[in-house]
């Protein structure tokens, strides 16, 4: 009895467990793709028990009910699942830290535990968060020590990156790398789309790439295909309204007309607008010239690969309009990008890279003097846009800007009128690459990378009049016919004719690279050895010509060079006679340009580690550029780096501290950033301005353009770098921090010289010379937090933290400066100066406002000892502005080195970039903010005219004793007042809420039905909202020139944008 009954309560129990055994089955996929995931390991947690995924990502278990399957698979997060039901879907996330994992450093790449240089590093997701239109927005606050400032916010603009800061007085461009390819400093041809991930070399490591990578290094991998994943598809699209963020406060025609009232009573002269009332808000001139404008941006991509082939195809179109007159100011973009991988071999592999960019855009006159916003800044609100007409008159409709408000200022949409331009370009960047692997520890690379591009660029200037006297005319009105005087001489005979320019230029370069990879470990000690070659050609060609509209009707549509040809009209009198001093002669032009340049270069670097814990590079690069002479044009730049991965010590132990690691280096890079062939005299080319004289005949001919200087050699950056990784709290906190210090010597610049050596004439200039050093030194400091607090709910956020403290060290001139920087007619705003940051302000500093003539008299000083009291500061009157006697000699010296100081620079002391992302269920929200802390800015914007217009900060003038010490009188005469002082420096300092981003991706379920790897739809606001005290359009307004930044000409505005996007996949 016994016995049966333990033999049913075994049954019993078998059949029990049995009923819980169930076979579960699903598909494994990437969460953000939907990419199906093959090879995923999927393990009964506590067991070896379990199973991969196949090919099309499904796997099917046995499994006990309630046990729990443990899904890993390399490079995303690890997932376990309770099972409860027999179907199961999994979607992985990509790790971060996987991601990360991987370094590109320089012809390969490297586990980022044993990289011991200083890099940043931006994936995808982060470039994703910030929904750029430009590729360098996305690097605005997410890299420590990466700064970005825009030139204009028109559309295609671009923007300038800058690596620990200003490194030299020329081109501070980093050098970028796309899968492998030097695409050189246009980064519009790319769509953020395509790219997978971004790594930033910041140290001397970039010493690697040799004389390009003086100032950093940017490599970029573009998204393709892996081994054996099925086709899969995405499409990504947005629509976005733009409008300007910020308007300057300028006063309104009342304001206007009681200020040039006021100025014109100070100066002597009767009341030009006694009917104050009469006058309201008159033109908003600015508010006319803005509008809203759309963004369209559509790419579509399929990514796949089977056992030996990957590949991935993307096609993009952008195309953005401006929001001052899009129809003549817009950016269109059409981008095809292929990655193909083939093993030909078990041994050989083949890596191809095409990518074409189609770029068409037109323009209209933008930052500064004779731009539409410095016209539309300096018109008066008086005056209308529109004169009544039919627009068939010479004004053709537009009222005209009176003399009294300048002769250089014009009606901005008169200019605009007559603004037609357009820029072609076809692009197409392409590798190819094979490698053949040896055996296990040595691989040998070979590639050939190329860009050629063709650029069409097209320009008509129709026979414009603006007014009476404006020096932008181009011909003259009949004051009896009011027509166009096109008959200059009087012959009855047409010989002023619209002008048309053509340029075609044919832009190629190549670089061959081959390079022998070596790996090997012997126990604990881990070797890698890299040599190569490199060998880099760049040419150009260019043509050139323009030439006057005779054939055909006189517009845009009809405006091509084969439609023009030179004018000569005779003067013939009525007995057969020719007055050579009457007739006219126009004629066209037409040149050509061609030119090379070639580098050649052996690198060669060793990486050696034991056992992960003890690290250290080395690496030399030598350079042969033509752009120096013979005796000069080699250059060695080599760089060294150790690390210690304290973690991995016995000894360490730590509950808080999961990983740590000390690093530093040392390095040398070199630039040569000056031009083709200063090194040597060239003569001037096809529009020569040289004169000879040839007995009484002065006869045009060739002469010695640029001087030459044979002597010219490598300008050189010495960077020391020590810094720490560490990751903390069970690698939820990720800290980085570096300092750094960054010497240039041997500054490549272009020196003021005396005009006797020639420097002055007609198609010549100075020569380059290596004159100055400039140091840098600073702080990068990045934090980075991810926790998931449930399954549902994840939260992280970055902070990125970069400080700089830029010196001039020598300038090696007479002078020990270099002026640059505009401001009025004829006065800098800037210098490039021994023991000052590289762009300071400088200039008269101001000490309050002249109360009153008793305060005057005060200050008055017997200047020249003749026993008679002289003026303080000559011409002052009450109201005017009162500066510092900087020399202590007691009183002001106009137009003298004495008196003139520093007033600040443009260079910010400290900016910070934080990111905030969260993810709940569906929904997805991110937010980035950027703040600059210490920049300064030069307001240059302002004509210093009666009638023209003024900024409302001078409501606050000084209207009396007392009234205001800090803006002054308003008055032409008192020219004193004008004179670049801190009158005009404003603190630059601003937080900008750079973007908000809110998202919504449909559930598993959902789309599993209609069959969908993702869709996820998004909005979003760029540009948001910034908080300063400057009162221009930009507070980080910056140009190409170094030592001119920070100085605002009324530069377009950067736009703030309304997005509404969607990310499909399947």
């Amino acid at each position: 009895m016994k016995k049966q009954i333990v033999f049913i309560l075994f049954m019993f129990i078998a059949i029990c467990v049995n009923a819980q055994t169930i076979n579960v089955k699903g598909v494994v996929k990437d969460a953000v793709s939907g990419d199906v995931l093959p090879g995923v390991s999927i393990i009964i947690k506590g067991t070896v028990t379990g199973t991969e995924t196949d090919f099309d990502g499904l796997y099917n278990l046995e499994v006990q009910k309630g046990e729990t399957l443990v899904f890993n698979y390399l490079g995303y997060k690890k997932k376990e699942i309770v099972v409860n039901l027999e179907t199961l879907n999994v979607s992985l996330e990509q790790s971060t830290e996987s991601l990360d994992e991987i370094v590109v450093v320089g012809y390969g790449s490297q586990r980022k535990e044993l990289v011991s240089g200083a890099f940043s590093s931006l994936n995808a997701e982060k470039i994703a968060e910030n929904n750029p239109t430009r590729i360098e927005e996305a690097l605005t606050g997410s890299a420590a020590g990466v700064q970005v400032t825009a030139n204009s916010g028109s559309p295609g603009a671009s923007l300038n990156i800058r690596i620990r800061g200003i490194t030299t007085n020329g081109d501070n461009s980093p050098l970028v790398i796309v899968d492998g390819v030097n695409i050189g400093p246009d980064l519009s041809i790319i769509d953020p789309n395509d790219i997978e991930k971004m790594d930033i070399i910041k140290d001397a490591s970039s010493a690697i790439y040799g004389v390009q990578a003086a100032n950093g290094v940017i490599l970029i991998t573009t998204k393709s295909g892996k081994k054996n994943r099925k086709t899969s598809f995405s499409y990504n699209s947005y629509f976005s309204v733009q409008e300007t963020s910020n308007q300057l406060d300028l006063m309104n025609a009342t304001e206007y007309a009681i200020y040039v009232n006021e100025t014109e009573v100070a100066d002597g002269n009767t009341l030009p607008y006694p009917n104050l009332n009469s006058y309201g808000v008159g033109t908003d001139w600015q508010n006319e010239l803005f509008v809203t404008s759309p963004i369209i941006s559509h790419t579509f991509s399929a990514n796949g690969g089977s056992e030996k082939v990957t590949y991935g195809v993307s096609a993009s179109i952008f195309d953005q309009e401006g929001i001052i007159a899009p129809d003549k100011s817009n950016f269109n973009r059409i981008t095809i990008k292929n990655n193909l991988g083939i093993d030909l071999t078990d041994k050989l592999k083949l890596n191809t890279l095409l990518l074409y960019t189609n770029i068409n855009r037109q323009g209209i006159p933008e930052g500064g003097r004779g731009s539409a916003l410095f016209y539309a800044l300096n018109a008066s609100p008086l005056t209308s846009i529109y004169d009544g007409t039919d627009g068939t008159g010479p004004s053709r409709g537009f009222s005209y800007i009176g003399s009294e408000q300048g002769i250089e200022i014009i009606n901005p949409f008169a200019l605009i009128n007559n603004t037609f331009n357009e820029t072609r370009v076809n692009r197409f960047t392409g590798k190819v690459e094979l490698a053949y692997s040896i055996d296990e520890s040595l691989k040998v690379t070979s590639r050939y990378n190329f860009n050629y591009s063709d650029v069409i660029n097209r320009g008509y200037s129709p026979l414009a009049y603006y007014g009476p006297n404006k020096v932008t005319n181009n011909v003259n009105v009949d004051a009896n016919t009011n027509e166009f005087i096109t008959d200059t001489n009087g012959n009855n005979v047409r010989d002023l004719f619209s002008y048309v320019t053509e340029n075609n230029q044919n832009f190629f370069d190549y670089t061959w690279e081959s390079f022998i990879d070596y790996k090997k470990s012997f126990g604990s000690h881990n070797f890698n050895g890299l040599l190569g070659t490199s060998i880099q050609s760049v040419q150009f060609y260019g043509a050139y010509g323009g030439g006057h509209l005779t054939n055909g009707k006189d517009e845009w549509s009809n405006a091509y060079l084969f439609n023009t040809q030179n004018v000569y009209d005779e003067f013939i009198t009525a007995t057969g006679s020719v007055i050579d001093n009457q007739t006219v002669r126009r004629e066209g032009f037409a040149s050509t340009g061609i030119n090379e340049e070639r580098w050649y270069s052996i690198f060669g670097r060793v990486q050696y580690d034991y056992d992960s814990k003890y690290l250290f590079s080395a690496l030399v690069r030598r350079d042969a550029s033509t752009r120096f002479g013979p005796n000069n044009r080699i250059g060695y730049f080599p760089s060294v780096s150790g690390g210690w991965v304290v973690d991995k010590e016995e000894f360490f132990e730590s509950e808080v501290v999961n990983k740590l690691k000390i690093r530093g280096s040392w390095g040398i890079t070199g630039n040569d950033k000056i031009g083709s062939y200063r090194w040597i005299g060239q003569v001037q080319g096809a529009n020569a301005e040289a004169t000879y004289p040839f007995g009484n005949v002065i006869t045009n001919g060739n002469a010695v353009g640029a001087l030459a200087n044979p002597d010219l050699q490598w300008e050189t950056n010495t960077q020391i770098n020590i810094g720490f990784d560490t990751k903390l709290f069970d690698n939820m906190l990720d800290v980085t921090f570096d300092y750094y210090t960054k010497t240039t010597k041997d500054l490549l610049l272009v020196p003021e010289i005396s005009g006797l050596l020639g420097a002055t004439a007609g198609g010549s200039s100075a020569p380059f010379v290596n004159a100055g050093t400039i140091e840098n030194k600073g702080v990068d400091l990045s934090i980075n937090f991810n926790k998931d607090l449930t399954e549902n709910f994840k939260l992280g956020f970055g902070l990125n933290i970069t400080t700089i403290k830029n010196n001039t060290i020598s300038v090696n001139n007479d002078a020990g400066f270099i002026p640059s920087g505009t401001f009025g007619l004829g006065q800098n705003t800037s210098r490039f100066q021994e023991g000052l940051p590289i762009g300071t302000f400088y200039g008269l500093k101001t000490d309050g406002i002249f109360q009153n003539q008793a305060e005057i008299d005060a200050l008055a000083i017997d200047r020249d000892g003749d026993g008679i009291l002289d003026e303080y500061q000559i011409g002052a009157k009450p109201g005017d502005i009162k500066y510092q006697d900087i020399d202590n000699n007691g009183y002001i010296e106009f137009g003298s080195e004495n008196d003139i100081t520093d007033l600040g620079n443009p260079i910010p002391d400290l900016t910070i970039g934080f990111n905030f992302n969260m993810d709940y269920k569906g929904f997805d929200f991110s937010s980035s903010l950027y703040a600059s802390i210490g920049n300064d800015v030069a307001r240059s914007y302002e004509r210093f005219l009666t009638y023209s217009n003024k900024p409302r900060l001078y409501l606050d003038r000084w209207t009396g004793e007392g009234t205001s010490n800090t803006v002054p009188r308003a008055s032409t005469n008192a020219s004193s007042n004008y004179l670049f002082s801190d009158f005009f420096v404003e603190d630059g300092s601003y937080l900008r809420i750079q973007n908000v981003q809110l998202g919504y991706s449909l559930p598993l379920k959902i789309l599993e039905k209609i069959k969908m790897d993702r869709i996820r739809l998004y909005l979003s606001v760029n540009n948001l909202y910034t908080f300063t005290k400057y009162s221009g359009y930009n507070p980080d307004v910056s140009n190409a020139n170094p030592a001119a930044a920070g100085v605002d000409l009324g530069q377009y505005p950067q736009t703030r944008t309304f997005t509404t996007g969607v990310n499909i996949s399947f």
